[in-house]
């Protein structure tokens, strides 16, 4: 049932041949009709799991294990890039070396010499303490002779330069940014990850949404929300920490896995516990399957949530409460010392996010029930359902289908990007760039507005969303924010098919159009309604929808203003200080920020106009300069496969795993 061949099995190449399949059997209209009168998720990933199975679409599993001849590999990749100065590129190649490395106290000697290398570009970029650290870490281990003197050399540098180099004003300008990044006022007792001047109601004209109960200023920080699950993407691999995100140049290896890096032995710790102790014998596969952002969030939800909880009951009794929960206003909300609390700390506020089932096409259905077939099957090789009681395995395999089909329908409308903004190679500011994605139960609250009074950063290195007033937000309205276009795209040529138009699918236009923004200064109503009914399921209605507001580039200047706004246009929007925020100047990003605060409320009366457009974004970028800039060298990403093409793989194994046969009890 799993020939060898099936290791190169992707979830695009398993979707676009289950339709072949059914097509060429003429059982398309069958399936879509049983499928959609199947009354649970659970029935419906089980049955398509069922017809994958039938037509041998099943993937093997691959797990990687430690190799020292692809750690060499990758080691003298980076050897070859230090030489020629490109320090990033070498300082990733050196990291995959580690990753790839068996631990250090094998008799291999690859950890090690990672790390010695590692440190030369440590020094090179003048991060002292840093490299110190590595070349520690070298002399705890056993080490090859060649290479004392050399390190005791780097070391004795490092040390002389910590000794001279000047103290910084960093510390300052830290406490600063903190400030704007931190809530002013009492945390709300229910929605405590909220600000106590908001508050939410529920309507079925707008269902949950969030409401102002005092006035809101410009530039209030209104929500700072950790996410219950947060994933890494590929490109951050050798780069950020796995689990917090944060940047350290010292990242640690997963001990077993060939893919995951820490910042330290707690986020690692914390990380096995919560989930990777299930992801690090799959996670190879998960690579080679080539799952999108949005899959994975969902594989590590139904993790977290199982995990969360002391045992399989306890997990099904906060199930049940959350499914039967008779208020809208108290949906999702966890019972804590007598307190109800909506936070994503708890499963319970992220298993109640809307799923949009009922709008959703029967291919969308097909398509998701695909994936989370594989993905139930893959997790059960772990034996993540696996028990010696029947009764229990029968639910947990009744708990991953079910909510591993409802987190890929709830992802779509509810997760957020975590993104930064970089230097291009002259070391002006350009736009987003994608780090991860994560779950966020209060951001996932608000509604979406093509004109939207707030706005989201992450602080560089972290997973902490700060949501901030752009407008000035009175009391009784209602909190707007602006939804992009999340979910990816996926093979075009598949999308466009002949398959696919028999199955009905309602969502092609946005995958082929690959629109991004619902923003009026960007995109026309025509395309920004598309990309929401798409989407989002629903119709627009918000103020640039119905008074149809021009884009960026049509919108007229603001008439008569008073003249101490034009003096503060003058000062704030003027070249200058466009030049100074293009190049990322922190700053001077420091210095706009609260006069640009000012400006924007000034200029609410008139809006839509250019100045204001033009105010908003000012502002906005202030925000994002002084929530992290990421250096030009750190967007030059390696690309690399797992096992590496041009080796060998001889440290795969390949297995399908008992627990995968509970799927058939």
């Amino acid at each position: 049932m799993f020939p060898l061949e099936h290791i190169n099995l992707t979830i695009d190449f398993i979707y676009k041949h289950i339709l072949e399949h059914l097509t060429n059997d003429r059982k398309i209209r069958r399936v879509s009709h049983e499928l959609m009168n199947l009354n649970s998720n659970e029935k419906k990933v089980l049955y398509v799991y069922e017809i994958l199975k039938e037509y041998d679409l099943i993937p093997l599993v691959i797990k990687e294990d430690k190799c020292p001849q692809k750690s060499d590999h990758y080691r003298n990749l980076g050897n070859t890039l230090y030489q020629r100065k490109h320090l990033s590129m070498a300082w990733q190649h050196y990291n995959l070396a580690l990753m790839y490395a068996p631990l250090p106290h094998t008799p291999c000697d690859c950890y090690v010499l990672a790390l010695a290398n590692r440190s030369a570009v440590l020094a090179a970029w003048k991060k002292y303490e840093e490299c110190l650290s590595d070349i520690e870490t070298v002399f705890q281990h056993s080490y090859p002779d060649s290479i004392r003197d050399k390190l005791l050399k780097r070391k004795k540098i490092c040390e002389d330069a910590l000794k001279e180099q000047p103290t910084s004003n960093g510390e300052d300008e830290d406490k600063l940014i903190d400030d704007i990044f931190s809530l002013k006022v009492p945390k709300h007792e229910k929605y405590i990850d909220a600000s106590s001047k908001l508050t939410v109601k529920y309507t079925p004209e707008l269902g949950r949404h969030v409401l102002a109960n005092e006035d809101i200023e410009v530039g209030e920080v209104l929500v700072q929300e950790d996410p219950f699950v947060q994933v890494l993407l590929k490109s951050q691999y050798t780069i950020s920490c796995a689990k917090c995100f944060s940047r350290t140049y010292n990242l640690k290896p997963c001990p077993y896995c060939v893919v995951t890096m820490y910042c330290n032995e707690d986020c690692r710790t914390k990380a096995w516990d919560q989930y990777h102790k299930y992801e690090c014998p799959i996670v190879a596969c998960l690579y080679k399957a080539n799952f999108t952002k949005l899959e994975l969030l969902a594989l590590r939800t139904t993790i977290l949530a199982k995990t969360g909880h002391t045992s399989t009951n306890a997990l099904l009794k906060t199930l049940s409460e959350a499914d039967s929960c008779p208020n809208m206003e108290d949906l999702g909300c966890q019972e804590v010392e007598g307190k109800k609390i909506y936070s994503s700390k708890y499963y319970s506020s992220i298993h109640t996010l809307a799923t949009n089932v009922s709008k959703r096409d029967i291919s969308d259905i097909f398509q998701k029930c695909v994936s989370a077939a594989v993905l139930m099957h893959i997790l059960a090789v772990t034996n993540f359902i696996r028990t010696e009681d029947d009764e229990e395995r029968k639910k947990l395999k009744s708990f991953v289908a079910d909510n591993m089909l409802r987190h890929l329908m709830t992802g779509p409308t509810n997760m957020h990007g975590i993104s930064t903004n970089v230097e291009n190679d002259e070391g002006s500011f350009e736009e987003e760039y994608g780090i991860a994605s994560g779950a966020y139960a209060f951001l996932s609250l608000i509604n979406h507005s093509c004109a939207p009074n707030v706005v989201r950063y992450t602080k560089l290195g972290t997973s902490c969303i700060t949501l901030i007033a752009i407008r000035p937000i009175k009391k009784g309205s209602q909190l707007f924010d602006n939804y992009g276009c999340f979910e990816l795209v996926r093979d075009e040529e598949q999308m466009t098919s002949r398959l696919i138009v028999e199955l009905e699918a309602s969502e092609i236009g946005l995958r082929i159009v690959h629109a991004t923004e619902a923003h009026h200064a960007v995109n026309s109503r025509q395309t920004r309604q598309a990309i929401l009914l798409s989407q989002y399921k629903f119709s627009c209605i918000c103020e640039a929808c119905v008074d149809d507001w021009p884009k960026y580039y049509q919108l007229p200047s603001a008439p008569n203003l008073p003249g101490e706004v034009i003096q503060m246009i003058n000062k704030h929007l003027g070249a200058e200080v466009i030049k100074c925020l293009q190049k990322a100047d922190k700053k001077r990003a420091l210095k706009e920020f609260k006069p640009l605060c000012k400006l924007a409320t000034a200029l609410e009366p008139f809006v839509p106009c250019k100045e204001a457009a033009d105010c908003q974004e000012m502002l906005k970028q202030c925000l994002q300069i002084l929530a992290g800039v990421l250096p030009f060298d750190f967007t030059k990403v390696i690309d690399f496969d797992i096992p590496p093409a041009v080796l060998p793989t001889q440290n795969c194994r390949f297995y399908t795993g008992e627990g995968a046969l509970d799927l058939s009890r």
